[in-house]
């Protein structure tokens, strides 16, 4: 039941008298695209009304000026009749209305991208002032400065991303709108579609037989109390007793003596014949909702077995690949599904397949010998368990099972009886029927097992980009993700966006691999990693000295095992990391400590990319091992830590072991 708000209801009454007379005449259609009932009216509806429709489960679409239900059910279709006297067609499309929605949606996103442009303009001048996500370094001498700055600007870019944000939503609803009409129209999913209804008219059909069945029942003459208990307690109807609210079941009616049976059959027999002419309305409406989509499946060239006869042996392509069909499945005499010899999912549904190939003999052959069932065998064993045919009959279902017993050296492939055994920790063991006929297994034989080849349709390749463009409002929300923090650390020099980017691209990360960050700081390099690959995909562990910025990271990265120690006391034999990245202190040659203690931890064919100052320390002490292992040192730009607000000579790192 629909609930009616309060203020509804109040502004009916404002302006219409209950129970008032409509003086205008009200037009009902029905859409078989969207199974949706619709109701116009010239003018507004009197209360009485307006409820009405409410309680059927209508609603008001203000854009449309419409009345609107979810869906047609036999009340609402006999409502609209009463009010409209007739039911017509629909003459918009399903596509129509989501281009006429898709229009309002543009123009929802064109205000909300103008006022993001204006919120982004006012501090823009100011954004590039400060690294937006850099700590404020407590007693550094830009502490001030970035306070200040830091809360003139937040709430400003803040309110540009929202904008945006806002304006993509209803770009993304522009789009959505037009695509999900578009997908519904699809022959496949028109298929499924026919599907669904062809199970829903099975249910209906299933409920007026029982109904039937019900009433040949109940007018049998001569009915017994008793006769009428064991038919109500299948037979589930509820009644309502003279002065009570709550409805009781006829069964307990009969049971307390409060009915006789005669009337518990007159009741019976009304409900059932309700419930058939109600159900004999719905399969009417889905019988004519099937005849609609087949025929605008019929329309769009139907399913590959209207132009096909597919047959066991066959091959079909679904998606890029042509699988060999193992087993054609129907239903009612119509193919809606074949098993296929498909890697993972085997059965497809029949709307899947995009075109058809014909059997050769040999493939016939080949799928019969396949699917052939190996022989049921019957024989005694060491550890098998021995037992009488009655014995084994009398085993539950579920505790005895019929299993493909695989080839050795002794035996060829065979099916036994196995059944679970309590004495053995529940573990199944072969059975033995010994009053049984003995069946030993076939010999062994060196063919090898049938194989069928899945041949790759082959189209033109998919151009991808590999280049991730983003917007101002992109950089904006990512400077907002890290925020500013408020931490006591005087060598902290955050890794720029960009270079943490390029430090990412030259790890090569991969699915599975374990990745380490052994100076975390502010998480710009696992930001980076996040941005390539999802964290759950990869184990990364993250070293941070500083207890805040550790914590912050946990926070930020929950996939990422963080923790709080100095990098150069973890020991170098406790893990090996596939892929290693760090900007270490450069402060005292630290540096060059780091790297070499990373080094140690690194796999066999492992690959480090690291960051270090380009010193005459690091030029004499480090950059002769990374040669000397066959890495490269790569002299990076002098400003390339502009961002963070230093300027200093780095190089980027690169080993592989």
């Amino acid at each position: 039941m629909t609930t009616i708000n309060q203020a509804e209801i109040a502004a009916v009454e404002a302006t219409e008298t209950e129970g008032q007379a409509v003086p205008f005449t009200m037009t009902a259609t029905y859409s078989p695209e969207d199974n949706k009932l619709r109701l116009r009216s010239p003018a507004r509806l009197d209360k009485a009304l307006y409820l009405r429709l409410k309680e059927a489960g209508f609603s008001w679409a203000p854009k449309q000026e419409i009345f609107v239900a979810p869906m047609w059910t036999p009340a609402r279709a006999d409502l609209l009749i009463e009010l409209c006297g007739e039911i017509g067609d629909e003459d918009i499309t399903l596509v129509d209305r989501a281009e006429e929605r898709a229009e309002r949606f543009d123009g929802y996103r064109e205000r909300r991208a103008d006022d993001a442009a204006a919120a982004i303009s006012t501090v823009k001048s100011i954004t590039d002032h400060i690294p937006f996500g850099q700590p404020i370094l407590v007693g550094h001498h830009s502490e001030r400065r970035a306070r200040k700055e830091a809360a003139r600007i937040e709430n400003g870019m803040r309110k540009a991303v929202d904008l945006w944000d806002t304006s993509q939503y209803w770009k993304r609803r522009a789009a959505g709108a037009v695509r999900h009409a578009k997908y519904k129209e699809l022959p496949a999913v028109r298929h499924r579609r026919i599907k669904g209804l062809e199970a829903d008219k099975r249910k209906q059909e299933k409920r007026i037989a029982e109904a039937e069945d019900f009433l040949t029942l109940w007018k049998r003459e001569g009915l017994t109390v008793e006769q009428a208990k064991r038919i109500a307690n299948f037979d589930y109807i509820t009644v309502q007793e003279a002065g009570e609210i709550h409805n009781t079941s006829l069964w307990s009616l009969l049971t307390d003596e409060k009915i006789s049976a005669e009337n518990a059959a007159k009741k019976a027999i009304e409900t059932n014949a309700n419930l058939i002419q109600f159900c004999t309305r719905w399969l009417t409406h889905i019988a004519n909702r099937i005849v609609y989509e087949r025929a605008m499946l019929d329309e769009q060239g139907g399913d590959v077995t209207e132009k096909f006869n597919v047959e066991i042996g066959g091959r079909v392509l679904i998606g890029s690949e042509w699988l060999v069909v193992l087993r054609v499945n129907k239903s009612n005499g119509k193919i809606n599904s074949v098993t296929t010899n498909a890697k993972y999912v085997r059965v497809r549904g029949i709307e899947e397949v995009k075109d058809y190939k014909a059997p050769e003999a040999a493939d016939v052959q080949k799928v019969k010998s396949a699917t052939k069932l190996a022989p049921l065998c019957n024989y005694p064993g060491d550890g098998f368990k021995e037992m009488t045919k009655a014995e084994y009959d009398k085993r539950h279902s579920e505790g005895k099972f019929i299993r493909p017993v695989k080839s050795t050296e002794q035996h060829g492939t065979h099916r036994a009886r196995f059944v679970y055994s309590p004495n053995d920790n529940y573990r199944t063991v072969q059975v033995f029927i010994t009053d049984a006929k003995r069946s030993d297994p076939p010999a062994a034989t060196p063919t090898e097992p049938v194989s069928f080849e899945r041949q790759q349709e082959i189209t033109a390749p998919r151009q991808v980009s590999t280049a991730t463009q983003k917007t101002e409002f992109d950089l904006l929300r990512d400077r907002l993700k890290d925020g500013v923090q408020v931490v006591v650390a005087p060598q902290l020099v955050p890794t720029p966006s960009v270079l943490a980017s390029r430090m990412v691209v030259e790890a090569e990360i991969e699915s599975g691999h374990s990745v380490l960050e052994s100076s975390a700081g502010t998480g710009r390099i696992l930001q980076a990693i996040a941005e390539v690959i999802a964290l759950d995909q990869i184990s990364v562990t993250a070293i941070e000295i500083n207890f805040n910025l550790a914590k912050n990271l946990e926070t930020r990265f929950p996939a990422v095992k963080t923790i709080c120690r100095d990098f150069l006391d973890h020991l170098a034999d406790n893990q090996k990391f596939d892929r290693i990245l760090l900007n270490p202190p450069f402060a005292d040659a630290q540096d060059i400590k780091h790297i070499l203690h990373a080094i140690a931890m690194l796999k066999s064919g492992g690959r480090l990319v690291a960051i270090c100052a380009n010193g005459p320390r690091q030029q004499s002490q480090l950059k002769p091992v990374i040669e000397s292992a066959g890495g490269t040192w790569e002299v990076l730009p002098a400003d390339s830590f502009k961002e963070s607000g230093i300027m200093v000579h780095t190089a980027l790192i690169t080993l592989e072991l």
